[in-house]
């Protein structure tokens, strides 16, 4: 089997990343703060390690901001004022 057939079949990772990211996002635009713990919870359809690699991705776009205190992290909308 040729490798460009194996890659043409390949789920399109940018796809479930964007709809994951837009997911977050709502979330966090509803309710301005929210916890990792929270978030998951509210995503059983997503793994741990797929809403945390997706929030760190939007962390370092600075289309949010995250924040750890001892073993809890928080988002928090770019639009929070403290």
């Amino acid at each position: 089997m040729p490798i460009s057939s194996l890659l043409e079949s390949a789920p399109d990772v940018h796809s479930y990343t964007d709809t994951l990211a837009a997911t977050i996002l709502g979330h966090l635009n509803e309710q301005t703060v929210i916890s990792l713990d929270s978030l998951i919870w509210l995503m059983p359809q997503y793994t741990w390690n797929q809403i945390f690699h997706t929030v760190d991705q939007l962390a370092r776009c600075n289309k949010v901001v995250l924040r750890r205190y001892r073993f809890n992290y928080t988002l928090f909308s770019t639009n929070f004022l403290a």
